[in-house]
């Protein structure tokens, strides 16, 4: 780049000096033209002005023979040569002024035979002393009056510019010489000149291209107190308020970053052209977003049916934020839409912020399920305590046998409603986290042993077989007594329930990598596959018909995951339609 401008530089002063000689050496060769031209008319006009053309007068107006007046106007000529600078290349000769014919001539120069402008007017009886500078020759024409009754002479001088000629010439190799000296002394010049102002301005490059990669430290050394070296100071501050300008720009967007990664909701903003100028990870991972150069604002919301373009923002002035739902990877999200704008109020891009709703989402269906399996919970005895009411009252008095099951029936209806309040109120308190748990060093051996003990009569009169295994130690757990019975006993009683006559249910307990274990399996009716992931849901039911007849509601399970969980522990099932359920409980052994 800069040889380019040390060539410039050395071509202008090349230039300049061509362009100086030359006009010298035109207005050298017109002067000397017209300073030959001048001289040769004025030394001229003092000859003839003087006695020559007294003595020629004198001479061509004798009474001599031609012969010999011929003879005697060549002596007065040649007496006269010096005043007039006769030499071979500027002769004289004498004319008849009738037809410009020659008289006599000096030197050996050829009979004058065209008629030239000069000879013309003196002719007329003028004197022709006008010079034409792009004329071969210069001539002079003076008239002499003849005797009486003649027209008269013409005294005419010719010079060829030989002397004009050969001095141009001199001057011409003289101005050469100086050209190609002025030419070689500009390329010299120009080069050093180039060398002064390129080297700060290469250095002051090589600074701007560190600056345009981001290296602003600038110490640059001023080498003149010139302009140069004010740029080069200028330069130098340049680069400090770029310096502190652009960490300040990065420090506002590392704490923009920081902010934007913080934040729990996905962030995205496109510009004009449907480009994402930024993202945060909240963003990437809640929409699966790879790589961020394929997206474009309308094919990718178009794919999400949010029903928005860029171009309702950019053309339709809608400043408003837009709110759309979308769905996502089975996740629901609220996208709120605010496009931003430039100075000049232009709209720049838009701005999508996208909130997570899936779990108030789902809890919103939980409340609507919860509310709508309490209603119908409670509906069902209501209905049949209501039923059963209305008829001892309609029928009082009845037979004692009909009020005694008329009542039992009541009696059961109101427990059922019991223990749902109750356990309704067990899980609104794990919610809450409101629980009150006394944990205390269980021995979980013991604790088992006992619970499987308290159902081995009533797994006799079902005619199903009860069994209880220690697999090894077991240490102690820290656990709440009253509550992890509450667990095994609903595990056991679920097995009993759903197990037919002449099943086995077995219980098992060990201690294996720092955690208790309780096994429950039975070889009962099985749970199908499909609603495995849903039995500790509440009020989830594999066969609610069934599960309503033997008292239950739905949340004993869920009760169950929330105490174990609240404890620490894990709880789990596994079971095959129609063979069997086995359902394992482990607590950490702190």
């Amino acid at each position: 780049m800069f040889k380019r401008m040390q060539w410039k530089i050395v071509c202008i002063f090349v230039a300049l000096v061509l362009a100086i000689m030359l006009f010298v050496g035109i207005y050298m060769f017109g002067s000397i033209i017209r300073l030959y031209s001048d001289d040769f008319r004025i030394q001229m006009d003092k000859v003839m002005s003087g006695s020559f053309t007294e003595v020629l007068s004198e001479t061509l107006n004798g009474n001599l023979e031609a012969a010999d007046r011929t003879a005697q106007v060549n002596t007065v000529i040649s007496a006269y040569s010096a005043q007039l600078g006769l030499s071979e290349h500027r002769q004289c000769a004498v004319l008849d002024a009738r037809d410009a014919s020659r008289i006599a001539t000096t030197g050996s120069g050829k009979t004058v035979l065209e008629k030239t402008p000069n000879i013309i007017l003196a002719m007329s009886g003028s004197v022709g002393r006008n010079i034409r500078s792009n004329a071969a020759y210069m001539d002079y024409a003076y008239f002499l009056d003849g005797k009486p009754g003649e027209s008269g002479y013409i005294v005419y001088v010719r010079d060829n510019k030989q002397n004009a000629n050969t001095l141009t010439r001199n001057m011409l190799y003289i101005i050469v010489q100086a050209l190609l000296f002025g030419v070689l002394a500009s390329v010299f010049l120009g080069y050093f000149l180039s060398k002064t102002i390129s080297k700060p301005i290469s250095v002051l490059t090589e600074k701007a291209e560190d600056f345009a990669e981001g290296n602003f430290e600038s110490n640059l050394e001023p080498q003149s107190r010139d302009e140069i070296g004010t740029l080069v100071e200028t330069f130098n501050y340049m680069g400090g308020v770029m310096k502190n300008a652009i960490n300040e720009v990065a420090s506002e967007k590392h704490k923009l970053e920081v902010i934007l990664e913080h934040i729990n909701n996905g962030i995205i903003a496109f510009n004009t052209k449907q480009e994402i100028i930024s993202i945060n990870t909240a963003a990437k991972n809640m929409l699966k977003i790879d790589d961020i150069k394929k997206i474009r604002f309308d094919k990718f919301f178009d794919d999400l049916n949010s029903d928005v373009c860029m171009a309702e923002f950019m053309y339709l002035t809608r400043f408003r934020t837009e709110i759309r739902d979308i769905e996502v990877n089975n996740k629901h999200i609220q996208a709120y839409f605010l496009p931003f704008k430039f100075e000049n109020d232009r709209v720049a891009g838009v701005v999508c912020v996208f909130s997570d709703i899936t779990e108030q989402f789902n809890l919103e269906l939980s409340r609507r399920k919860f509310v709508a399996e309490v209603s119908h919970e409670l509906k069902t005895p209501l209905t049949t305590i209501g039923t059963y009411t209305e008829t001892l009252l309609d029928n009082y008095p009845v037979g004692d046998e009909m009020t005694i099951s008329f009542l039992k029936t009541i009696h059961n209806e109101t427990d059922k409603m019991t223990n749902l309040v109750k356990n309704l109120l067990t899980l609104s308190k794990f919610d809450a986290q409101s629980i009150d748990v006394k944990k205390e060093a269980l021995d979980m051996d013991m604790l088992v042993r006992e619970i499987v003990e308290t159902f081995e009569v009533e797994a006799k009169n079902r005619g199903q077989k009860l069994s209880y295994n220690k697999v090894n130690a077991l240490p102690p757990v820290m656990a709440d007594p009253f509550q992890i019975e509450r667990v095994i006993k609903n595990i056991i009683s679920n097995s009993m329930k759903y197990t037919p006559e002449g099943g086995e249910i077995r219980v098992f307990t060990g201690f294996l990598g720092n955690e208790v274990y309780i096994k429950i399996e039975d070889t009962g009716i099985g749970v199908p596959e499909q609603d495995l992931p849903h039995i500790f849901e509440r009020f989830y039911r594999v066969d609610k018909a069934r599960s309503r007849e033997q008292g239950g509601t739905g949340l004993g399970l869920a009760i169950a995951k929330e105490i174990v969980e609240n404890h620490g522990g894990t709880i789990g099932m596994e079971s095959k339609f129609g063979e069997g359920t086995r359902v394992t409980i482990k607590f950490p052994v702190v």
